[in-house]
């Protein structure tokens, strides 16, 4: 049950990032360009969609349909990673569509337990939905899951810049 809600809300978080990254390529690409990575409009525009479609099926069908979304993980954690020791020089991750978004040491760990308990329910075979319950439980599991993708987003994008402008005062 872990595994699923920990898959569930990092799905949200993909699906929510990818629509930021093909409705504002821009900061993405930067942060592509700056790892020496395909950088286009387009290809991040591509990547966005990507992440909406491996977060959509995953939810919805799951098993080895969540393998895109590990992957993805697994990447973005190895990009954070460098970025975070700094040998991809880059202000934002570009993760949200947003140039103010700054790679983290949290990021890290947040990617790492995302490609994880994704794997683990992969390898398993189960949903990152607990489909066979109650119409209440899930509706309930669904709406705890866009509540903890929403307080993820506020931790990995909104608290490095609320922290930066404590740090200032």
């Amino acid at each position: 049950m872990l595994a699923q809600g920990i898959s569930t809300i990092a799905l949200v978080l993909l699906a929510a990032s990818g629509v930021a990254k093909a409705l504002d390529p821009d900061p993405t690409r930067g942060a592509l360009k700056a790892a020496r990575l395909p950088a286009s409009s387009p290809a991040v525009v591509l990547l966005g969609l990507g992440e909406v479609v491996a977060a959509s099926v995953g939810i919805v069908i799951g098993g080895g349909w969540l393998a895109p979304a590990a992957i993805l993980y697994l990447g973005f954690t190895g990009f954070t990673f460098a970025a975070v020791r700094g040998r991809i020089p880059v202000q934002s991750c570009g993760c949200f569509g947003r140039d103010d978004t700054p790679p983290t040491t949290f990021h890290i760990f947040y990617n790492v337990i995302a490609t994880m308990a994704l794997g683990y329910l992969t390898i398993t075979g189960q949903s990152a939905v607990p489909w066979s319950g109650s119409a209440t439980e899930v509706a309930l599991f669904l709406a705890f899951s866009v509540i903890g993708g929403y307080l993820s987003y506020l931790l990995l994008a909104r608290l490095p810049q609320t922290l930066a402008l404590v740090g200032k005062s």
